[in-house]
């Protein structure tokens, strides 16, 4: 048997994001550890990363000693690391600047070993022949031609991971500044036993179409405090090979029950709403006297509490 672990979207940092309890960076190094663990327990021969590992795209604020601390860690797993190259992985999510990334560090080093376009990964174990594939981030229009070239070989199973956004009906994301969307009927018909894909980190699932499997489960880690983040529980998933067939396992991994700062977030989204109340209100009386100051335009504002725009005041006097 060949056994995998799929896992994507680390988004490890130096910095604790805004609505986040807790650090960060230990929060991250904790699952990365607990991965890793596993990989000895349950005899994983190799962890698949589908990209983002980083979250900061400019090298020069990532420290090395966050650098030292993935490689620490990693050196401490029991099997290779294929990896993908994201786009938070790369500056102006560009893959040609790999080399001065810290992500290149890892590649060049042997903590991580990279995978993608050319670079194909074959397990051979056991009788049993798997090929993996890689399309890394490459923009926000895909290489279709590309995607639709992937056909099975000599293999006994081929897998595909993609740091792609996709999804059942597929089209173009209005919330992604218009990046192309995979649907999934594009990925049957190929041979492709598993299609593994990061960068959405909405868990999505594990889902059978048509003659293949679709692993579209989400960011490891939760940064944002998006309505999908607060009863999101991150997994990953084990993928058990046989002569018999192929089986995919959702395993949970530990992480805070009190991640975010949920009451801020209320009342930063309350004041959001409020203030933006009052640009409405203060452009119709933008329209009917264009002398009046950004002030005297609150102060014009009927219908609105008072509370209201005193709050709006506030925030223009620090402008």
């Amino acid at each position: 048997m060949i056994k995998l672990i799929w896992r994507t979207d680390v988004h490890f940092s130096d910095h604790t994001p805004k609505r986040r309890n807790g650090n960060w960076t230990d929060d991250v190094s904790a699952k990365l550890e607990w991965i890793g663990e596993y990989t000895h327990k349950h005899k994983i021969d190799a962890v698949i990363d589908g990209g983002d590992f980083f979250d900061v795209k400019t090298p020069s604020r990532n420290s090395h000693s966050l650098v030292s601390r993935t490689a620490k860690i990693h050196k401490g797993y029991a099997c290779p690391i294929y990896t993908l190259v994201g786009n938070h992985d790369v500056k102006y999510g560009n893959i040609d600047y790999l080399e001065e990334q810290p992500l290149s560090v890892l590649f060049n080093a042997g903590v991580f070993e990279q995978f993608g376009g050319s670079k194909e990964v074959i397990l051979d174990k056991n009788g049993i022949k798997v090929r993996l594939v890689g399309i890394p981030y490459h923009g926000t229009s895909y290489d279709w031609d590309l995607i639709r070239s992937i056909q099975k070989g000599d293999e006994d199973y081929l897998l595909v991971a993609c740091h792609l956004l996709a999804s059942e009906k597929g089209g173009v994301g209005a919330m992604f500044e218009g990046e192309d969307i995979v649907p999934y009927d594009e990925l049957k018909g190929k041979g492709v036993d598993g299609w593994f894909f990061g960068h959405w980190h909405k868990d999505q699932g594990i889902v059978k179409w048509g003659d293949t499997t679709i692993v579209n489960v989400g960011s490891l880690t939760r940064g944002a405090l998006h309505l999908d983040d607060l009863d999101r529980k991150p997994y990953i998933v084990e993928v058990d090979i046989d002569k018999d067939g192929i089986e995919f396992l959702k395993v949970d991994v530990p992480c805070r029950m009190d991640a975010f700062k949920v009451e801020e977030a209320l009342v930063e989204k309350k004041n959001k709403s409020r203030m933006e109340e009052v640009v409405d209100k203060m452009k119709q009386v933008a329209i009917e006297d264009k002398g009046l100051s950004l002030i005297d335009r609150v102060n014009a504002i009927t219908g609105v509490k008072q509370e209201v725009k005193e709050l709006a005041i506030s925030y223009l006097e620090k402008i």
